[in-house]
């Protein structure tokens, strides 16, 4: 296993551990990290161990399980003395940072209450960190594309970042409509792209705006497409416009339901999206100055005409 262990807070004197104190390893065949861990504390009944990924702390545990129940996959340790001393983890996919699914590697480390480190290791690839994590970050792994309407149906992608071989598990929502599972039809060869299609069903659809939103397991928005039923005057810019403002609410609903300590780093991955939609809306706002502009002075131009026509100073013929 590990070297004897030392301290893990700066400044702080090194806590060696008694052998066989406390151990862990990783359970690939569960996809977790198990171990044990007896307080050094006089007094104290529970261990309190912390998981970190790349020196961040993740989730914390009480070390209170029977080793009993981890006997198999705890074989080659010798157990402690204190039966009721060991704990499991796994990662939380709302711990996790954009960089680190795109990294090579990432360092995962378990620590004592004292802040002795009872376990690291270095995991390779975006595999191992995903086989170690509890759930898969959606949100980070794809991006949704919609491809616009067809045949009554709403025809989109969802793409795969950093070469992830996972096949997404999405949910569609109409307006305020029960979600149902996102209907992927078709995969390409390199398993970076699935097709998606979803039917639009007439008794969910409202005259005027309407909504579809493609979410995750939990409720997590990945895109918004915005639908406009009935007589409308609306050109191509106002559509645009409805577009724009459900991707402003796609992404203030996205921020405000992030975990709060990987926020920062989430907030950084969103800057160039909420820039682009800013340069968009001041490129509409433009357009429609221009429009303004150039109507009003249609508009005076016409009047100055039908007063010089009135006074007879330009004969209708020649205009």
């Amino acid at each position: 296993m590990s070297a004897p262990l030392k301290a893990g807070i700066a400044g702080s004197p090194a806590v060696p551990l008694k052998p066989r104190t406390a151990e862990a390893r990783i359970d690939w065949s569960r996809g977790r990290i198990i171990g044990f861990s007896v307080p050094l504390v006089d007094g104290t009944v529970y261990d309190v161990v912390h998981l970190e990924v790349d020196g961040r702390q993740v989730a914390s545990a009480v070390a209170n399980l029977s080793v009993f129940e981890f006997a198999r996959d705890l074989s080659g340790f010798a157990l402690p003395s204190r039966e009721y001393s060991a704990f499991e983890f796994r990662i939380p996919q709302g711990g996790l940072l954009p960089q680190q699914l795109a990294s090579a590697s990432v360092k995962l480390a378990v620590h004592s209450t004292t802040g002795a480190v009872i376990f690291e290791q270095v995991l390779q690839g975006l595999g191992e960190l995903l086989h170690l994590t509890d759930g898969v970050p959606t949100d980070l792994l794809f991006d949704v594309e919609f491809r616009g309407v067809r045949s009554g149906q709403v025809h989109g992608i969802v793409r795969s970042r950093h070469g992830a071989q996972v096949r997404p598990v999405l949910r569609v929502r109409l307006n305020e409509f029960e979600a149902e599972p996102l209907p992927l039809y078709e995969t390409s060869a390199d398993g970076q792209v699935h097709h998606f299609q979803v039917p639009l069903r007439m008794e969910r659809l409202s005259g005027g705006s309407n909504l579809l939103q493609v979410i995750d397991a939990v409720g997590q928005p990945l895109g918004a497409f915005p639908i406009q039923l009935g007589h409308t005057e609306a050109v191509d810019m106002d559509r645009r416009v409805q577009a724009l403002e459900a991707q402003v609410e796609f992404l203030k609903h996205l921020v405000l339901t992030q975990n709060t300590e990987a926020l920062p780093a989430r907030l950084a991955q969103l800057k160039s999206e909420v820039v682009g939609v800013c340069s968009e809306m001041l490129t509409l706002q433009r357009t429609c100055f221009e429009q303004e502009t150039r109507a009003a002075v249609s508009m005076a131009l016409a009047e100055t005409v039908a007063d010089a026509v009135a006074s007879g100073v330009v004969s209708g013929r020649s205009i």
